[in-house]
C-alpha cells in the first residue's frame, strides 16, 4: 500500500471507529426519568401544600411513600436558598421514623455492557445526631409490580419484596466504624422494607470523611451507575467530584430496574432535600449496527486495496 493510500485507509478507518465508539454511549443513551419538581406537586395528584409551581412543565413521576412509620414530612419545597435550582423534595422524618419513599420509571432489562445511572443533587438541612450511614438512595426492581399509584400505608408490606442496589452514607462525622459510605445489595424480599436494615456488602465502600452527609446545608450531587458484566453487575458511586468507589457484585439481585428510592434511618432526626433527579439508561449498540460498521470497514479495507492495486500496477 503506498503512503497516500494508506493515508487515506487510515482516515476513513479512524472516522468509522469514532462512529462506532459514539455510538456505544451518547447517541443510544435515553433518558428515562427526569424530575426537578417545578410543578410542586410530589405525587402528582395536585400541588402540594405551600408549594407554588415555578415550571408547570416539569410534572416528573409521582414520589409515593412506602411502608413504615408516619411522622414524615414528605411534600415539594422552595429550596432555593439551598441547593439552588427552585423547588425540591423534602424528607424530613421524626428520630422513629423509617419510611422511605419511590419513584418510579418504565422498567428496563439490561443486557450484557448496558449501564443505568441515576444522578441527583441533596443536601441536608439538619439533623438531631451523627447518624451511621442512615441517608439512603437506590435503584431498585419492584419484584411483584405492586407499588400503585398512591401513597403505601404505614403498616403495608407492598414494597417488603423490591430488590436492588442500596448506597448509604453517614450523616455526620463518624461515630461508630471507618465507612462514610458504601453501597449494599438489598435482596431479601421477604422480611424488610425497602433500603433499610437488611443488605449484603459487596465490597464498595468509602472510608474518606470528604463522602459524609455533612450537615453544612449545601448541595451535593450523587451519581449511582449499574453496569452488566456479564452475569455479574458492577456497581459505581460517586460524590461531587470525589474519587468514585466501585467493584463488582457477582449475585445480581436482578437486571430488570424500575424504580428509584430514598430514605432514611429511624436513628435520627433528619431533613433532606432531593432535585434534579434523572434516570439514564445507556444500551450497548444493537448487534444489526455492528455488523454493519464491520461490513463497512472491510468494503474500505477492499477498496483501498484495489486503489493501490490500480495505481501500483504498469499501465500496458
Amino acid at each position: 500500500m503506498t503512503a497516500p493510500g494508506f493515508r487515506t485507509f487510515t482516515t476513513r478507518a479512524c472516522a468509522l471507529v469514532f462512529l462506532v465508539l459514539v455510538s456505544f454511549n451518547p447517541l443510544s443513551a435515553a433518558l428515562i426519568m427526569s424530575d426537578g419538581f417545578g410543578d410542586g406537586d410530589r405525587d402528582n395528584n395536585g400541588l402540594d401544600t405551600g408549594a407554588t409551581a415555578t415550571d408547570p412543565s416539569d410534572v416528573g413521576v409521582p414520589w409515593l411513600l412506602t411502608d413504615g412509620t408516619s411522622a414524615i414530612t414528605f411534600a415539594v419545597s422552595d429550596d432555593s436558598a439551598g441547593i439552588g435550582s427552585g423547588n425540591a423534595l423534602q424528607l424530613f422524618n421524626t428520630g422513629s421514623n423509617n419510611r422511605p419513599s419511590v419513584g418510579h420509571f418504565s422498567p428496563v432489562t439490561m443486557i450484557d455492557g448496558d449501564r443505568l445511572i441515576l444522578r441527583f443533587d441533596a443536601r441536608m438541612a439538619s439533623t438531631s445526631t451523627n447518624a451511621d450511614r442512615s441517608i439512603r438512595f437506590g435503584l431498585y426492581h419492584d419484584v411483584n409490580g405492586d407499588d400503585g399509584t398512591v401513597d403505601h400505608g404505614s403498616a403495608s408490606s407492598v414494597s417488603v419484596e423490591d430488590v436492588g442496589y442500596n448506597a448509604r452514607l453517614d450523616a455526620g462525622p463518624e461515630v461508630s466504624n471507618s465507612t462514610s459510605m458504601d453501597v449494599t445489595r438489598d435482596n431479601d424480599a421477604a422480611n424488610t422494607g425497602i433500603i433499610q436494615a437488611t443488605a449484603t456488602g459487596i465490597g464498595v465502600s468509602s472510608t474518606n470523611s470528604i463522602n459524609q452527609m455533612l450537615a453544612d446545608g449545601v448541595g451535593h450531587h450523587f451519581e449511582l451507575t449499574l453496569q452488566r458484566v456479564g452475569t455479574s453487575m458492577f456497581v459505581t458511586l460517586k460524590k461531587d467530584a470525589n474519587s468514585a468507589i466501585s467493584g463488582t457484585d457477582a449475585t445480581p439481585p436482578s437486571f430488570v430496574y424500575d424504580e428509584v428510592a430514598l430514605g432514611v434511618r429511624s436513628n435520627a432526626a433528619t431533613d433532606m432535600r432531593f432535585d434534579n433527579i434523572q434516570v439514564e439508561y445507556q444500551p450497548v449498540p444493537e448487534p444489526a449496527s455492528i455488523a454493519i460498521c464491520m461490513i463497512a470497514t472491510g468494503g474500505l479495507l477492499l477498496t483501498s486495496r484495489r486503489r493501490n492495486e490500480s495505481i501500483s500496477s504498469p499501465s500496458v
